[in-house]
């Protein structure tokens, strides 16, 4: 499974325009931009790009993207803390494993809280656990202080390509008057 960061993806749309959407055909997982607690250190950061670094007009925060490919062989893709999951996020408030994402036999996708995990929402509302729910494009997934979006792979290039051409006003803008 790939997890690529949003930025790359914006820089890809824009390098592969019509040719991106079937390069990247799936469902996405996006954690969003944020606080994140690093484990056994206590410790806070911000997800976020070291902006003095990069000499171009990225946004200011960036994300990590999760491609949702099913696999029916492989079961479900498991998403927590430890290094075992499909998908690993490395935050202090995530369970070492959180919940699975389940593939429908229609092309879409079920979210399920694992047993003795740490309580998950999904727009506001707590996700029993072994419960499984159905995904809609949009929902935001919250695990302690990590937030998730689920898109469609169409809502996921919308928002991609919204970015990308955001990124390229401001390219095309002129530069402010110095002082």
């Amino acid at each position: 499974m790939r997890a690529l960061l949003l930025s790359l993806l914006i820089r890809q749309h824009m390098a592969l325009q019509e040719k991106f959407n079937a390069k990247y055909p799936h469902a996405w997982l996006v954690w969003e931009a944020g606080a994140w607690n690093v484990p056994e250190e206590q410790n806070v950061a911000a997800t976020r790009l070291p902006m003095m670094d990069l000499r171009d007009c990225l946004p200011a925060g960036d994300a990590l993207c999760f491609e949702l490919m099913g696999v029916a062989d492989r079961g479900p893709l498991k998403l927590g803390r430890a290094s075992h999951n499909t998908f690993v996020v490395n935050d202090a408030t995530v369970s070492r494993e959180q919940f699975a994402l389940h593939p429908t036999p229609d092309g879409g996708w079920k979210v399920e809280r694992l047993a003795q995990s740490r309580p998950v929402t999904v727009n506001g509302e707590a996700l029993e656990a072994e419960q499984p729910r159905l995904l809609r494009t949009g929902d935001e997934l919250k695990v302690g202080d990590v937030r998730l979006t689920f898109h469609d792979a169409p809502s996921f290039h919308a928002r991609i390509g919204r970015i990308a051409a955001q990124v390229l006003a401001q390219a095309a803008a002129p530069p402010p008057p110095q002082r």
